[in-house]
């Protein structure tokens, strides 16, 4: 899956980084860049956004991604940065297999912070049957999981989003 970095509110104090597609792009600069960016992760099934609570709440710019995202038979994961995202909605709309993420596993760094994560969402897996959680590779989260995952999921098939969406 591609992890698609996208315009926040807060640019440029907060910078998703290279890559990143900007509120300001015209259409094709938005192909260009997101063309781009697909290349970087030959063989994904799909995107999800990186930061973006500006862009995914811009629908003309969303209808330019996922229309080049239907194109290609790619899914949606709205990470929704913001509630205002229109992404998983429009997706839908278009006939775009998508989803929503559930829960950030590791805003907080801190051990117990990301176990209350990963507890919650287990839980509402347990609750709604499914649910889709975001982390990172950061060291703390890889090694919660790596030790304390196997115990914590009783009741629960751990699947990648891709065999949910596509």
């Amino acid at each position: 899956m591609v992890h698609l970095p996208m315009e926040p509110k807060r640019y440029p104090a907060v910078n998703p980084g290279p890559g990143t597609l900007f509120t300001s792009m015209d259409a094709e600069q938005i192909l260009q860049q997101l063309s781009e960016d697909l290349k970087q992760v030959p063989g994904a099934r799909g995107v999800n956004n990186h930061m973006g609570s500006l862009f995914t709440e811009d629908r003309d710019k969303m209808t330019i991604v996922l229309r080049a995202l239907k194109q290609r038979h790619l899914f949606f994961v709205d990470s929704r940065t913001t509630p205002d995202s229109v992404g998983y909605d429009l997706a839908r709309e278009m006939g775009i297999p998508a989803a929503k993420r559930t829960v950030f596993l590791d805003n907080d760094l801190h051990p117990e912070a990301i176990e209350s994560q990963v507890r919650r969402l287990l839980n509402m897996a347990r609750h709604k049957g499914w649910a889709i959680g975001i982390g990172h590779p950061h060291k703390e989260t890889l090694k919660l999981l790596k030790h304390n995952l196997p115990a914590l999921r009783d009741g629960v098939d751990i699947v990648s989003v891709t065999k949910l969406l596509g």
